[in-house]
């Protein structure tokens, strides 16, 4: 399979992108939503309690899930976009440019953002007594890695090929 033109691999990883680009903007969308309405249905559980028959209770930890799983979202439609930015590169056949460099250093920093966003929920769960439960992963950490060596090897790639294009 060719890894440039119509009918490509990175045309097909492209639309996958695309796809999961959209589905991310509806999410982030409903998390918005969710955050902004969570604190009201307390107000209203709290009014109603008084009810047999309404029982509408939204504690700390389902806020902090839910404001987790924003942060989560937003890393990832940041990544996603800056992996569709690598692929429109690759699509034109010159992937080894200095900006790709940049684009995995950022998708390396968002990652790291997501995976310090991990750090700080379960601290601020041990500090207000919620029930999260936010697992921290080694293969998550070995892929951030990974992200910034590919962005080394994309930065001596664009200076290799800068030097070729100057070779006569």
């Amino acid at each position: 399979m060719r890894a440039i033109g119509k009918g490509s691999l990175s045309s097909i990883l492209a639309v996958g992108l695309h796809v999961t680009r959209i589905i991310l903007f509806i999410a982030l969308f409903g998390l918005s939503i969710a955050m902004i309405f969570m604190p009201l249905i307390g107000a209203a559980g709290a009014l109603f309690s008084g009810s047999d028959n309404i029982d509408i209770s939204v504690g700390r930890s389902d806020y902090f899930d839910v404001a987790y799983n924003f942060i989560a979202v937003l890393v990832m439609l940041y990544v996603v976009t800056r992996l569709l930015e690598i692929l429109k590169t690759l699509r034109f056949g010159s992937p080894f440019v200095k900006e790709n460099a940049d684009r995995f250093r950022q998708v390396g920093y968002a990652l790291l953002i997501g995976e310090g966003a991990k750090f700080v929920f379960s601290f601020l769960g041990l500090i207000f007594g919620t029930d999260i439960d936010i697992d921290i992963e080694l293969i998550a950490w070995l892929a951030i890695i990974a992200v910034f060596v590919l962005s080394e090897v994309f930065t001596e790639g664009a200076r290799m090929k800068e030097e070729q294009d100057l070779t006569v």
